[in-house]
């Protein structure tokens, strides 16, 4: 691209303009708390929901790795739908708070009637239960998540900024997801006094009204600056805008590479507690194995934004999934070594946390790149393919676990030799192949050359 010869200057000509764009401490904490609401909600049903399904209200680990399939599959259609829907939303509290303010309420409801088990007479009863109820809740959480990540791009233009906020919303997730890793179990036995039954739902409840307030904070404190709305008379033509996303090639790539992280996370997130009680024989280490993997990623978000600064999002995303596909093949040879094992957990996804940081802030770069090309932001649109690719993939890496366990013949009343290979299988393989599928789309991903032109040239067009 012969026209971006001059694209390190003006790269940092851009960053010098928009040093004076600064967000409070506050704000950038309060962002982050919004992945922490994220993760009370979805972070259980990673973590927890195929082994509540399987172990706890009696659903076949198959009939739940189909569950998990088909209901995702809806999101294909749900994610772009929610994404043109916030696109055009035009309100006194902007595009995406609105969402935060009115649905975050319903979304911890549908939450706990999820971990709810009714005394159905039928198994095709329990079956249609759970699918309505999953069903419902991935639709209320896109409808919520889609529009707090999108927040991102209306919040700032700046580079800097950006990479600092996916910092604050790794650690966001990091600490929502270690709280629901090292709490659940304890808070099930203590709140439904050895029922898992009746605990579940009542942990569940308490992770929604925390996770309410949170979304909460993140309406009252931060502040959408960049947004774009239609103009009067202006057409919506949202099929060229749907067609303009799939000529943007930075997020064409970018999308790929985050559909794979989340195959990774749910296949990992879901096997890592039968590994634990099965394999290492140990139970207690199924909650250590969780906070380890979930702490590790908070960790990673701590660090991220000197490490990005440094070698740039996309080049720090690459080593720091490189060390992590290190680890993984590592892991293979100490799987059985509990100390060496954790400890080689928690560097993969320390490492995992940084490439999380370094993601948000390249969406914000493709949102940038598709205004500068095409002339519209659609920063929501294009959001729905991270949001997609979370739910898509953790329910199809879970919908894995669930068919490769019955593949393994699991029954958690008669556990075989052969289920407890299939379990270190699944465990090791996913971790391997998805990130290295993870790392090959970003080879081609080039946007940080030219960014800072990009940025440049958008300033120019309107007033900062």
């Amino acid at each position: 691209m012969s026209h971006f010869s001059t694209a390190r200057n003006l790269k940092a000509d851009s960053i010098l303009e928009a040093r004076t764009e600064k967000i409070g401490v506050m704000e950038k904490v309060s962002f982050g708390l919004g992945d922490t609401a994220s993760n009370f909600i979805w972070g259980m049903t990673t973590s927890y929901l195929l082994f509540f399904y399987t172990n706890v209200y009696g659903i076949s680990a198959a009939a739940v790795g189909t569950l998990f399939l088909v209901t995702r599959i809806l999101d294909a259609i749900s994610n772009p739908v929610m994404g043109v829907i916030v696109d055009r939303t035009k309100s006194k509290h902007g595009k995406a708070r609105p969402y935060l303010l009115y649905l975050s309420i319903p979304l911890g409801v549908l939450s706990v009637l999820t971990f709810i088990t009714p005394d159905l007479s039928s198994y095709s009863g329990k079956l249609i239960y759970a699918y309505v109820t999953y069903f419902l809740l991935g639709i209320c959480y896109t409808a919520v998540n889609l529009p707090y990540g999108s927040m991102l791009t209306m919040m700032t233009r700046d580079t800097n900024e950006k990479q600092k906020l996916g910092s604050y919303r790794t650690m966001g997730m990091g600490l929502g997801a270690t709280i629901v890793a090292f709490c659940t179990l304890p808070l099930v036995d203590l709140l439904g006094n050895g029922n898992q039954r009746l605990g579940f739902p009542l942990v569940m409840a308490v992770y929604s009204i925390l996770g309410t307030f949170m979304f909460f904070l993140v309406f009252k404190n931060c502040k959408e600056r960049y947004t774009e709305y239609k103009k009067v008379g202006e057409k919506h033509e949202t099929g060229k805008q749907v067609m303009n996303m799939f000529k943007n090639k930075p997020w064409v790539l970018l999308a790929f590479s985050c559909l794979m992280q989340y195959l990774g996370i749910g296949a990992v997130s879901s096997i890592v507690i039968y590994y634990a009680q099965y394999v290492l024989q140990v139970p207690a280490m199924a909650t250590v194995l969780l906070v380890v993997v979930n702490g590790g990623n908070f960790l990673g978000g701590l660090i991220a934004s000197p490490i990005l600064k440094r070698f740039g999002n996309r080049n720090g995303n690459l080593l720091t999934l490189g060390g992590a596909l290190s680890s993984f093949i590592l892991l293979v040879f100490f799987g059985k070594q509990v100390i060496l094992f954790t400890i080689l957990m928690l560097i993969t996804y320390i490492l995992m946390g940084v490439s999380f940081a370094a993601i948000y802030a390249m969406l914000g770069d493709t949102v940038d790149y598709q205004e500068w090309k095409f002339g519209k932001k659609s920063e929501s649109l294009l959001y729905s393919s991270y949001s997609f690719a979370s739910l898509f993939g953790i329910a199809l890496g879970s919908a894995l676990v669930g068919y490769a366990l019955g593949w393994g013949g699991y029954d958690p009343n008669a556990i075989t030799d052969g289920a407890r290979s299939m379990i270190s299988i699944v465990l090791f393989t996913s971790g391997i192949l998805f990130t290295a599928l993870q790392i090959l789309p970003l080879l081609f991903y080039k946007l940080d050359r030219y960014h800072g032109q990009i940025l440049s040239e958008l300033n120019n067009r309107r007033p900062v």
